[in-house]
C-alpha cells in the first residue's frame, strides 16, 4: 500500500524529470522534484508560520499567565489552553509540515534504496515511464545506476559537503523561528536546545545517509528558509499596519475637542 500511494508516484515523478532534464542529471531532478514538493506544501507551511507568529505575540500573555498561577503547573496549563481556544491558536499545527514530509522523506528513502539494483527501476517504473528513453537504457544496462550530482557528488553514499549545507540551513531554518522574548520558562529552554541539537543532528545523519536523501533535505530547508523570510516579513508588514491603525484610532485631546464631541455636549 505505502509502495502504490508514494513511493511508486514518487519515484516516477523523479524519473519524468530526471528523463526531460538537460543532461540528465540525477542531482538536480532531486533539487526540482524537492521544489515541487514544497510548493505543494506552501499553504500548509504558511499556516503553520501564521500560528508560530501567532505564538510569538502571545509572550506576554504567557508571562501574564505564568505570574498569575504562581508556581500551581495545572492552573497554569488550565489558563494556556483557555488562552490558546480563546485566540484560535493550536500549539501542535506547526508539527502538521513535518509529519506531512515524514512519509516523503521515508518513501524517497526507498526509492534510492531501490534505485541501485539492477532490475528494481523497471519494478518500479510505470510503462510509459520505462519507454522513456534515458530510462530504457537504465534498464536495458542491467546493471547498477550510480545517481550523480553535477557528475561529481556520487548520491548513492554519504557526502560531508551536503551533510555540512544540510545543518547549516536547518540552523538558519529554526533559527528564524525562535522567539525574539520568549518567557524563560521549561518549553523555551527545550526550544533554545533545539535551535542547535537539531542541526548538529541532521549534519550527523549526513553523514551516514545517502547523498541523495541529505541533497533532499537541504533543498527542503533552502527553500523553507526562503519561505519563512518571504510569509514572516510580510505579517510583520500586516502587523506593523494593524498597530498604526490602532494608534491612529485612539483618542487624543484633539479629537475629545472636536466639533462632533462639543455638539453631542450641547444635545
Amino acid at each position: 500500500m505505502f509502495n502504490t500511494l508514494l513511493v511508486k508516484p514518487l519515484f516516477n515523478l523523479l524519473a519524468i524529470i530526471y528523463a526531460y532534464l538537460p543532461g540528465h542529471d540525477f542531482g538536480v531532478a532531486i533539487i526540482i522534484l524537492t521544489i515541487i514538493i514544497r510548493l505543494i506544501l506552501w499553504p500548509v507551511v504558511t499556516k503553520q508560520l501564521h500560528s508560530q507568529r501567532a505564538m510569538q505575540q502571545l509572550q506576554p500573555e504567557l508571562a501574564r499567565i505564568k505570574a498569575e498561577a504562581k508556581g500551581d503547573r495545572a492552573l497554569e496549563s488550565k489558563l494556556t489552553m483557555e488562552l490558546y481556544k480563546e485566540k484560535e491558536i493550536n500549539p501542535l499545527g506547526s508539527l502538521l509540515p513535518l509529519l506531512i514530509q515524514l512519509p516523503i522523506f521515508i518513501a524517497l528513502y526507498a526509492v534510492l534504496r531501490d534505485l541501485v539494483k539492477p532490475g528494481e527501476i523497471e519494478h518500479l517504473a510505470y510503462p510509459a515511464v520505462k519507454n522513456l528513453a534515458p530510462i530504457a537504457a537504465i534498464i536495458a544496462s542491467n546493471s547498477p545506476f550510480h545517481p550523480q550530482l553535477f557528475g561529481v557528488i556520487d548520491l548513492a553514499k554519504p557526502s560531508p559537503i551536503l551533510a555540512v549545507l544540510a545543518g547549516v540551513f536547518q540552523f538558519i531554518q529554526t533559527k528564524q523561528l525562535a522567539p525574539k522574548n520568549a518567557v524563560k520558562d521549561a518549553s523555551a529552554q527545550v526550544t533554545a536546545a533545539m535551535t542547535y541539537a537539531f542541526p548538529f543532528v541532521t549534519f550527523i545523519l549526513g553523514l551516514t545517509f545517502p547523498a541523495a536523501l541529505t541533497l533532499y533535505w537541504t533543498t527542503s530547508s533552502a527553500v523553507a528558509v526562503l519561505q519563512q523570510t518571504i510569509v514572516l516579513r510580510r505579517d510583520a508588514r500586516e502587523l506593523a499596519v494593524i498597530e498604526e491603525a490602532i494608534v491612529l484610532d485612539a483618542p487624543t485631546p484633539a479629537k475629545l475637542n472636536s466639533p462632533k464631541k462639543k455638539k453631542a455636549k450641547k444635545k
